[in-house]
């Protein structure tokens, strides 16, 4: 009886630590999933810019979680040999390793956390050509419903780029013009809400996107925007009142008018603010008064138009 009960302890014992080491983790064995071939990343493009290649690709946000990595692969006169590396949230990498004139093949990969290659992403064959120089001369108008870049023209056979930030040198590698430019000029939207930076780069016209070093940059300040003296002020009095009013400016970036006003003896006091371009004074304390009318602009405010001497006109 004492054999059976300890060979039964000993049973029970096994069983235990058999539970308890299964409990804490221990990876089983490997199944067929655990061996499937990851996501391919895709999308994969290229841009030449002076003494580097920039790649990006697309990756299943979602699908991270099964990589360990993602490998970069690259061929010039040999074949595809590994790079370098990003972790699995990586989608962009630079590749400072390149000669002038060679012709370069790359693609990309995932590796799960077996150590199974995902199929390759697509092949991008990419030239490292001599690129022109930056462009010069970069400016900007503002008109009546646009902003309007230009820069000085260079070879005929170049094209252009425009690039937009939000804040100083934050530039992404996708230009705002859907296509590259044949002139040396474009026209944007404006932005009122807060100051917009912009640069140029030039590039050959190939289907290989090999850009130039990128321009000076130019920031547009809204806030610094100053509209056109109005036109056609004008006025009208009565016994009780004077009308004022005015052309709406052909500026679609005015956002309201100011009258200003000043009786004999006096210096000018802000009458008014208002949108619309009208404006009636019923103040009957003098007689004659000297209006002044101004545009605003986002922050500040155009030149004034004088009405001077402007009188109520007593009923007869």
């Amino acid at each position: 009886m004492i054999r059976r009960s300890w060979s039964r302890s000993l049973v029970y014992m096994l069983f235990s630590i058999t539970l308890l080491t299964a409990a804490c983790g221990k990876k089983g064995a490997p199944t067929l999933k655990t061996y499937d071939k990851p996501v391919a990343p895709s999308g994969l493009t290229a841009i030449h810019r002076e003494d580097r290649i920039y790649l990006q690709w697309t990756f299943p946000k979602d699908k991270e979680i099964t990589v360990k990595q993602i490998a970069i692969l690259r061929a010039a006169e040999t074949d595809f040999e590994k790079i370098a590396d990003t972790d699995a949230a990586g989608r962009s990498y630079v590749d400072a390793g390149i000669q002038t004139d060679v012709q370069y093949r790359y693609k990309v990969a995932a590796l799960n956390h077996r150590g199974v290659f995902s199929p390759d992403s697509n092949t991008i064959l990419i030239t490292a050509s001599r690129v022109p120089s930056a462009p010069q001369g970069l400016s900007f108008t503002v008109t009546e419903t646009a902003l309007a870049l230009k820069w000085q023209p260079q070879d005929t056979a170049l094209r252009y780029n425009v690039y937009r930030a939000t804040a100083p040198g934050q530039y992404t590698m996708f230009p705002v013009n859907p296509s590259p430019l044949a002139s040396p000029s474009f026209t944007d939207a404006l932005s009122l809400d807060k100051p917009v930076y912009y640069t140029v780069r030039c590039l050959t016209d190939s289907a290989a996107r090999s850009e130039s070093s990128a321009s000076a940059e130019i920031v547009v300040d809204p806030g610094a925007f100053v509209p056109r003296p109005l036109q056609g002020v004008r006025s009208i009095a009565s016994e009780a009142r004077v009308f004022l009013s005015w052309d709406l400016p052909a500026e679609s970036w005015v956002t309201g008018f100011r009258v200003y006003r000043r009786t004999s003896g006096q210096e000018y006091t802000l009458a008014v603010e208002t949108q619309i371009p009208a404006y009636i004074d019923q103040d009957p304390s003098s007689s004659e008064r000297t209006y002044r009318v101004h545009a605003l602009g986002p922050r500040l405010e155009s030149a004034g138009v004088e009405l001077p001497g402007v009188r109520l006109q007593p009923r007869e």
